[in-house]
């Protein structure tokens, strides 16, 4: 049976021809085992003219995709409009656009790098009779038209005849594979995929025809959103809206689909996505060249990146301060391009923008992207939010009041506009139950301390997750130090890889803190510092370096480029997702603010507690977006004994998998 995306389809502007088609297709291709038809879409992200975006209807079947571009001429502007496509300048070039930008992907092309598959590009003139038409072309136009148009007779013979009559407009060709279908999508549709990094080791091809591999051979593999996931992409109003769900729920990659398919549909426009996390937004990136919009009209940067290239691109002078000293450089740097922005001195505006992570945004950093807005009417703009509550790490949430509420008249009112998900497509069954729990025995010890979570309803949204997995694993140390803790993080991965066949590339080792200054009663070694002992680790287990994703660290590595294990902070990892985590650096958690044990919560001065209470529940946010970075596997390092800390006795709660060091 032939699947439509999206489904449901009353947001998009289809003619009362393309949903007779639509209908034509559908029957014709109902008994066909593989057979898929996407609406409106823009594979070479250009303008029709008149603002009007060059859209396409996409027919994909094992002999191979056709492409579909109505027309709504009649007349002679058909005998006209025929003339000026089958001039091989204007055929050519469009159909050599798509090719190329389909042979950019290994999984679709053969040993020469040419396409596997049969493709063509077909005009659909549904008001217009064939005979009416071709009596007034040449020889060329004609045959033109036998190969590449289809005329209102034409749709009466499909209906009549079923599936047979369009594939004789695809030439004999290898027959499309089902994985193979959504890398398609991807490099013509990218707005209904999610790209992801590969590695390939020298036992591994792409579909048997790469040749000799190393591991150093990369790929990217797409994957589909569900049909839930392209309807909301595809739910497209203008004005704003709020995405709002637990961590694993697809709201980052909602926000980015659904800003690839507004740049489609509007290639005119300019459009912005921000994120404070400068690996998120790395991933971003590398997406958005994936999905071929580097260039176009989709912008990604980090927040700070952005009031930094603003100034600049205006001609204003950064301040010195951001480029010598980091300690409040950022404030400056905001101050410096939220009074020129206020001034008229930028003068960037989007027609779009996307902010995710905005829980981590100050209140004044949300409102001045909104004032970056091309117009602030909801009917000429798309201003487009996502949060998770649970994951304020920066502690920006006051009173339970996140940065997109209580603005004013002059900002966004999201009450009837949020978009809640309450599928958790990223963490297995286990890992999303452990977390589960967590959350409770979170909220429980909190309510004793006087938290009361249930004041925000808002606060651990928690999503129904359906795949199965395997529990996470706690991990005592055996020697509480540097080294000791260093070696149970790199046995772990070493598990990882040795016993459960996950490449480097698959495993990210997520920590609190990589060095402290200061350590707690018990620890061998004065200072907290794992660096240089999982560098150590790994050249001994020969491995590729890890990839500290770390500000400082990073030596240039990106989520593109990166090829071993991942070691990012908590906040470092917000929005992105792995296979495999090993969260660990927990020892110095709660020591800074002195909120580590119960102790430290009874014995506290009355006007301190507010203060406290506030450090626990950013702590309790932080493991929380630890453990929910991982899909399939999820180790944590205890570096801590029973009684020494209220957060890994949280978790010994919790999950009830508990290894000693020794026995991984």
């Amino acid at each position: 049976m032939i699947q439509v995306y999206p489904e449901k389809y009353e947001q998009l502007e289809l003619s009362v021809d393309e949903k007779s088609f639509l209908r034509t297709i559908e029957r014709a291709f109902v008994e066909e085992k593989m057979a898929y038809y996407v609406l409106h879409i823009n594979p070479r992200k250009k303008d029709a003219g008149d603002g009007k975006p060059e859209l396409f209807n996409l027919l994909l079947v094992s002999k191979g995709i056709l492409l579909f571009r109505f027309i709504e001429a009649q007349d002679l502007a058909v005998q006209m409009t025929i003339k000026v496509l089958s001039n091989p300048s204007i055929y050519e070039v469009l159909k050599n656009d798509i090719v190329k930008r389909l042979e950019e992907s290994r999984y679709l092309t053969d040993k020469s790098s040419k396409l596997r598959f049969s493709l063509n590009i077909c005009f659909v003139f549904p008001k217009a009779d064939e005979h009416q038409v071709t009596l007034n072309l040449d020889e060329n136009e004609r045959q033109f038209c036998k190969e590449h148009v289809l005329f209102k007779d034409t749709i009466t013979q499909i209906r009549k005849e079923g599936a047979t009559s369009l594939k004789r407009y695809l030439s004999n060709a290898d027959e499309l594979k089902e994985e193979q279908v959504n890398n398609i999508f991807q490099r013509l549709c990218p707005e209904i995929t999610i790209p992801r990094k590969v590695v390939l080791d020298e036992t591994e091809t792409v579909l048997g025809n790469d040749g000799n591999l190393n591991s150093a051979d990369r790929a990217v593999q797409s994957y589909r959103l569900d049909s839930k996931q392209i309807d909301i992409v595809n739910r497209i109003t203008k004005g704003n809206q709020l995405i709002l769900a637990c961590a694993g729920s697809g709201k980052s990659v909602l926000l980015i689909s659904k800003c690839f398919k507004l740049a489609s549909l509007n290639p005119s426009e300019e459009f912005l996505i921000t994120c404070y996390n400068r690996n998120l937004n790395n991933y971003y990136t590398w997406a958005i060249a994936q999905a071929g919009f580097t260039d176009r009209n989709v912008r990604c940067s980090t927040f700070f990146s952005l009031c930094k290239s603003l100034l600049e691109s205006n001609g204003i002078p950064v301040p010195s301060s951001y480029y010598y000293d980091k300690n409040d450089s950022y404030d400056k740097l905001f101050e410096a391009a939220n009074n020129a922005l206020v001034q008229g001195r930028i003068k960037e505006r989007f027609y779009g923008i996307f902010i995710d992570e905005v829980q981590i945004f100050k209140p004044e950093w949300y409102r001045f992207c909104f004032n970056l807005l091309k117009s602030k009417k909801d009917e000429e703009h798309f201003f487009v939010i996502a949060g998770d509550k649970s994951q304020d790490v920066k502690n920006n949430i006051k009173h339970g009041k996140a940065p997109w509420q209580g603005g004013g008249d002059a900002y966004p009112e999201y009450r009837g506009k949020t978009l809640t998900i309450e599928i958790n497509y990223r963490n297995s069954k286990p890992i999303n139950d452990a977390i589960d729990r967590f959350v409770s025995a979170a909220k429980t010890l909190g309510s004793t301390l006087g938290i009361d979570f249930s004041e925000d309803p808002e606060l651990f949204l928690r999503g129904t997750a359906y795949r199965p997995g395997n529990a996470p694993t706690l991990v005592e140390l055996s020697e509480y130090s540097n080294i000791g803790e260093a070696t149970a993080i790199g046995d772990a991965v070493k598990n990882l890889i040795e016993k459960k066949g996950l490449s480097e590339v698959d495993i990210a080792i997520i920590l609190f803190n990589e060095c402290a200054k200061y350590t707690t009663k018990g620890w061998k070694t004065h200072y907290y510092r794992l660096r240089p002992y999982i560098i150590q680790y790994f050249q001994a287990n020969g491995w590729e370096p890890p990839a500290f994703l770390y500000q400082g660290y990073s030596n240039g590595i990106t989520y593109g480029s990166r090829r071993g294990v991942t070691v990012a902070s908590i906040e470092g990892s917000l929005g992105l997702d792995f296979r495999a985590v090993v969260l660990a650096g927990l020892r110095p958690l709660g020591t800074h603010e002195n909120v580590r044990t119960l102790e430290d919560f009874e014995l506290a001065p009355k006007e301190q507690l507010p203060d406290k209470l506030d450090a626990f529940k950013k702590n309790i946010n932080l493991i929380y977006t630890g453990c929910t970075r991982a899909k399939d596997e999820l180790t944590i390092i205890l570096s801590a004994p029973k009684g020494e800390s209220i957060y890994l006795d949280l978790l010994r709660q919790s999950i009830p998998e508990v290894k000693n060091h020794d026995n991984i």
